[in-house]
């Protein structure tokens, strides 16, 4: 009973491992947060359950990990609104403090083991750890908790702000990640603030919080927070099962299952996750970046921008947009010469300025272009819209 968590988790893990893999490797930070948060509730349950402090030692071991938390959820989110795996050398600059609280417990690792839980039983629940270099305990997971906090207000920040810039697809997009996440961080903290509300009722002293207090929670209702975390994304099949509907559970269990054991599904599944990544990852980038306001902008340069070969990109836009390059590249840069112009930066710039600006090598190609699109010249266009 007291492993159902943890094996649920490891359940969920496997899912969102072999249903997002092939098309996005940074399903890994997701799987990462949830992992860790599991293992700490886990070993919470196992303490609180059983007074044996072993099982909650072993798992404190890996606590330098949490502070990794806040940058995971941030890259997780960069990788999906890339439409790939995101890593780059920021990555190792913020895992620094990582490092540091590792070396911060230096003294407590190199104690006997049986020290270390020592630290841990029922005898010292109530007594700070004392074997650090020179952060205590409460200072460490001060700033662990401020550090994550900052970066999940920084992620949400900047998915918003792709979302303000970006066009249809990534409105969209951004929607229903936010969604995603929104429920299942609902459904998970709720049972936590209870549980630290009856924590805080509980404590021999006041304004502490002891979560090492068996006598404070019944260990049935940390047993049921504990199941919290898996079961809630199953509200979100979609995500779990990467955009596919799902039947029942049963169903898309056993079709995960075949992506493992049969070649001859896996074939057919990396055919369809190719499909979705070339688009997911082709429309993310020319909305995000916008390389089409640059004059020599063509299909080689979203190739080698993408890694992805000339003719799934030709393809893309041939079979799946169905619209021909060059139509749905004048479109955007239509698009992008209109907002200008209701910016009112045609005030200060050119007409011939903001054709530059969209993209368009000439004023002639850019009237032109407009005018096939609204079926007026853009000065006539500013005279009857501005």
């Amino acid at each position: 009973m007291l492993h159902t968590s943890l094996i649920l988790v490891l359940l969920v893990s496997f899912f969102f491992i072999v249903n997002h893999w092939n098309q996005n490797k940074g399903v890994v930070y997701v799987v990462f947060l949830i992992l860790d948060k599991a293992l700490t509730q886990y070993a919470l349950l196992v303490l609180n359950t059983t007074q044996d402090a072993t099982t909650f030692t072993l798992v404190y071991h890996l606590s330098p990990l949490i502070v990794l938390q806040g940058p995971f959820f941030l890259y997780y989110l960069k990788s999906i609104m890339k439409g790939e795996f995101v890593w780059d050398r920021y990555l190792l600059l913020l895992s620094i403090p990582s490092l540091i609280f590792l070396i911060n417990l230096i003294p407590f690792y190199s104690l006997p083991f049986e020290n270390r839980v020592a630290y841990f039983s029922e005898s010292l629940l109530n007594q700070d750890l004392k074997n650090y270099l020179f952060l205590s305990l409460k200072q460490q997971y001060l700033f662990i908790s401020v550090y994550n906090t900052a970066f999940i207000i920084y992620g949400v920040a900047f998915i918003n702000k792709l979302k303000a810039a970006g066009g249809i697809y990534i409105k969209k997009k951004v929607t229903v990640l936010f969604t995603r996440i929104f429920i299942v961080t609902l459904l998970t903290i709720i049972p936590s603030l209870f549980v630290v509300f009856l924590l805080s009722l509980n404590s021999k002293q006041p304004g502490m919080i002891n979560f090492l207090n068996p006598d404070a929670v019944n260990t049935n209702y940390l047993y049921f927070q504990s199941l919290v975390l898996p079961l809630s994304f199953f509200f979100v099949p979609n995500w779990l099962y990467n955009e596919k509907e799902p039947l029942s559970f049963l169903d898309n269990f056993m079709l995960t299952w075949k992506k493992v054991t049969s070649e001859n599904a896996k074939t057919s599944s990396d055919d369809s996750f190719e499909k979705s990544s070339d688009f997911e990852r082709i429309i993310a980038y020319i909305e995000t970046e916008k390389p089409y306001v640059k004059t020599q902008f063509s299909l080689h340069d979203i190739s080698q921008a993408l890694n992805i070969p000339h003719n799934r990109v030709t393809n893309f836009f041939n079979k799946q947009l169905k619209v021909p390059f060059p139509t749905y590249r004048n479109k955007l840069r239509i698009e992008h010469a209109t907002n200008l112009l209701r910016s009112g930066t045609h005030l200060t710039t050119s007409i011939e300025g903001i054709a530059e600006m969209s993209g368009f090598k000439s004023k002639s190609i850019f009237y032109k272009t407009f005018k096939e699109a609204y079926g007026t010249t853009p000065v006539d266009w500013i005279k009857e819209n501005l």
